[in-house]
């Protein structure tokens, strides 16, 4: 039985042929068994002590899990980065896209929702698990960039040949399982590859926003231009805390049952930063980067803006402010100062 919610425009949901995919490949195989390779994968996750660490994912089961349990909510952070970005450049038309450490192919279905116009897609990963289940999974797709997708194995360090270059690059839940120091050159290299925009996604975690952080840095050293989630080109000024959104999922079946999980919905949060080779098409003066709160005397929000940081309050005696300020949604842009 499927549980009707209430119209909600934050919701979004996997694409249907995606969604039906993993439902098929999971239905070839006891539930059982794919069941227990999710909780295997992720007792393994909270289990990690090393940063740059991450399971192995060696199997079809170990891949299956991965699906059932993972594929979704990084849908849901990869979409909500991408339709950020796309939102501040509209007239911006990719065509090309690499995909580096590209698991299943979770972010080349997010992408091709967001810009419709891409049309040649390569994705780079390790695993052949991996690879072939991704494969399977965008031979399901109507889209004739999906189908065709150009699949490489290999890992991120191994030398790039000269000559390739793509519209976006995307790096998305690879920086984090990558050992610390050596970051920075892949960081480089995706840059190298990227003609256009260079997209970093990571758990909204402090941990994760870090990691986005220090590339942001490097990437503005190398002469970017930022898109989102940042109003300017300046370092990061937040201070003993860290920059996330949510991006709210209505989680399929399979996903309920890997996560034993009541819910039919959740917010993935997020950390990234787009940059590019060119500026965005308008300035923007802020970001809400906090849910507002409010409280019977006022109502108050957290603003990333070329100012800084900013906390901005509207007394509920001013209905009209307190009421704007209530109302704005985590993750919106401010095109002028309140």
């Amino acid at each position: 039985m499927i549980e009707r919610l209430p119209p909600d425009p934050r919701m979004i949901a996997l694409p249907a042929e995606l969604r039906n995919a993993i439902a098929q490949a999971l239905d070839r195989v006891p539930a059982i068994r794919w069941m227990t390779a999710a909780r295997t994968l992720s007792e393994q996750y909270r289990a990690l002590d090393d940063i740059g660490a991450a399971p192995a994912v060696r199997t079809h089961l170990d891949a299956l899990g991965y699906a059932a349990l993972f594929m979704p909510a990084t849908y849901a952070q990869l979409y909500g980065a991408m339709k950020a970005a796309a939102e501040r450049i509209p007239s911006w038309s990719p065509e090309t896209m690499l995909d580096m450490g590209s698991g299943p192919g979770t972010a080349l279905w997010a992408a091709t929702v967001c810009w419709p116009s891409l049309r040649d897609l390569t994705a780079w990963e390790r695993e052949p698990v991996l690879i072939a289940l991704g494969r399977n999974f965008a031979h399901a797709s109507a889209n004739p960039a999906l189908r065709s997708v150009r699949w490489v194995q290999r890992t991120l360090q191994a030398p790039i040949e000269r000559g390739f270059r793509f519209d976006l690059v995307v790096l998305g839940h690879v920086l984090g399982e990558i050992p610390p120091d050596e970051r920075s050159a892949i960081v480089e290299t995706a840059w190298r590859l990227s003609r256009g925009m260079l997209l970093i996604v990571e758990p909204g975690t402090s941990v994760g926003f870090a990691v986005v952080r220090a590339a942001r840095d490097l990437l503005l050293a190398n002469g970017a231009a930022t898109i989102a989630p940042c109003a300017h080109d300046r370092p990061c000024p937040l201070t003993n805390d860290w920059c996330h959104f949510p991006q709210r999922l209505r989680r399929p079946e399979f996903q309920r049952r890997a996560r034993g999980a009541s819910s039919p919905w959740e917010d993935a949060k997020y950390s990234y930063a787009a940059l590019t080779r060119f500026p965005p098409e308008r300035p923007v003066w802020g970001r809400v980067i906090r849910e507002p709160t409010f409280n019977k005397a006022y109502a108050e929000v957290l603003i990333s803006s070329r100012d800084g940081i900013l906390r901005h309050r509207a007394l509920k005696r001013d209905r009209d402010a307190f009421k704007w300020v209530k109302h704005l949604e985590w993750g919106q842009t401010l095109e002028e100062q309140p």
